[in-house]
């Protein structure tokens, strides 16, 4: 048992260490949250700094709007598109990787490329192999499947966008999931081998099981940048046409830089806020039932 005054120690020391992070985490989440929950209840003009509470009135413009609930929707089918790619794609890559015995460290720098490329420099080269009727999707897709103007679509636009977001999200995936993969036992393996369990066996009771905490971690970071795409929309479609492919971010970009209307961009922050908080707490959720089933 500690004495008092080692306690009082040990108690003054963690402070020491875990201060300088708690104060970050109030200057960069909760300041920032805070002031997004002030503006808008305000209408805020940044060319003359003219504060005016209006109060609930932001909320009530912007959170019956159509397009507030388009993006709300196109952020939520974008997502369900680019994260199932992401996570089975960059596993199976990832197991594809493991099991080589020569070029793993090759194939490595490949897909680890989309993660170094900027996101946005890489959108324009998508959209160039997007480009109607010259671009390589037209005359490739487009000859095979009549699928052709992919950007100037309403039901292709969005597609579009999300193949580039999975593609960018993959490297990241796959990374992932390679560190998860040098961490399962090899002894663990070797046992289920033994025991007869071909590989497919092996990989749902041994693979698995291990890889539930890198899934995890993956899967929260791919729903993240899905809901928050903005990058190659702004880049690829500017959200159109007819706002098929605006999100939420983007509608957030165009009310408070566009528009400047600084107290509906803030009530758009704040629902994209909401989402991301409440997936993200779904996921851990999920991620500690999946732990606790493991350990039994």
């Amino acid at each position: 048992m500690k004495r008092p005054k080692q306690a009082r120690r040990d108690h003054a020391l963690s402070w020491v260490l875990t201060g300088p992070v708690i104060l970050l985490m109030g200057v960069f989440v909760l300041v920032p949250v805070l002031l997004v929950l002030v503006l808008a209840l305000f209408d805020y003009n940044p060319f003359t700094q003219a504060f005016q509470f209006v109060g609930l009135r932001n909320f009530q413009r912007e959170l019956p709007s159509h397009e507030l609930w388009q993006a709300t929707a196109n952020t939520i089918e974008y997502t369900v598109i680019t994260v199932p790619v992401t996570i089975g794609g960059g596993l199976v890559v990832a197991l594809l990787i493991h099991g080589l015995s020569r070029g793993a460290g090759f194939w490595r720098s490949v897909y680890f490329l989309p993660v170094a490329a900027t996101l946005t420099a890489m959108s324009v080269v998508w959209h160039f192999l997007f480009y109607p009727g010259s671009g390589l999707i037209d005359a490739t897709v487009g000859h095979w499947f009549g699928l052709r103007n992919w950007l100037d679509s309403t039901t292709l636009a969005l597609p579009a966008v999300a193949v580039v977001g999975s593609w960018a999200g993959m490297g990241s995936a796959v990374i992932l999931f390679l560190a998860g993969l040098s961490a399962v036992p090899a002894h663990l393996h070797e046992a289920a081998t033994l025991d007869g369990a071909g590989a497919w066996r092996r990989f749902w009771t041994v693979t698995w099981p291990a890889l539930g905490p890198a899934t995890v971690f993956t899967l929260v970071l791919a729903v993240r940048d899905a809901l928050r795409v903005f990058d190659q929309i702004r880049v690829m479609t500017n959200g159109g046409p007819l706002n098929s492919s605006q999100t939420l971010s983007v509608l957030l970009w165009r009310r408070g830089i566009e528009f400047l209307d600084i107290g509906r961009s803030s009530v758009v922050n704040l629902v994209l806020l909401i989402i991301l908080l409440g997936t993200t707490l779904i996921q851990l959720g999920i991620g500690r039932r999946w732990e606790t089933a493991g350990t039994r």
